[in-house]
């Protein structure tokens, strides 16, 4: 998937989780989790040189490739993602922004699992994962990923919606309607995810 679907991908993973704990929508804390997420999201691609990160921090993916580092195997596996929660421990910042950022770059791998290449998850085993046969498998920006792109875009914006709903309940008038919107959305969600969210 190309950067823009990472952020995404990554937006969605920071709402949800943050709808999940009701984290407060007015704080230092809710914009932290979300910017750190938005901008995890498609770091693991700096194992690519010619990448969107992979451009920002070419010296880096250089060097990565000459160690025989390639593109979608060790940033983009559950050992990395191990490492990545150990150094986020590391940092003073809070629980939920430390969530946030882990889960936004998670779903690199993820989406990525979602392409005909696939990833090596299990890194250093160099086993390909894929969720999708090669028939259904989307392709680096194809018309399919831009779909699957505006599916997600509008996602995320249900589920801020749904996050920011409750800063307005209380006003006269405009917070009524916004409740009631968001119930039919709740209702319209599978069981599971309406769990997760109330």
């Amino acid at each position: 998937m190309n950067y823009k679907t990472h952020h995404v991908a990554a937006l969605i993973g920071a709402e949800l989780w943050l709808l999940h704990t009701h984290q407060p929508v007015l704080s230092w804390q809710a914009a932290a989790a979300l910017l750190g997420a938005y901008l995890a999201g498609p770091i693991a691609d700096m194992d690519h040189p010619q990448s969107e990160v992979g451009r920002k921090v070419w010296p880096l993916a250089v060097v990565m490739n000459a160690l025989g580092i390639r593109h979608r195997t060790f940033t983009h596996s559950l050992l990395f993602l191990a490492g990545l929660w150990a150094a986020l421990q590391l940092l003073p910042i809070p629980e939920v922004v430390r969530w946030a950022i882990w889960i936004g770059y998670a779903t690199h791998p993820l989406m990525d699992l979602l392409n005909p290449q696939g990833v090596e998850l299990f890194w250093p085993l160099r086993v390909r994962v894929r969720l999708l046969p090669e028939i259904l498998a989307i392709p680096v920006d194809s018309i399919a990923e831009t779909l699957l792109r505006g599916v997600m875009t509008a996602v995320s914006y249900v589920l801020l919606f749904l996050y920011v709903h409750p800063a307005v309940d209380h006003l006269p008038l405009v917070g009524p309607v916004v409740s009631e919107v968001a119930e039919v959305i709740l209702q319209m969600m599978p069981a599971a995810i309406q769990t997760w969210v109330r």
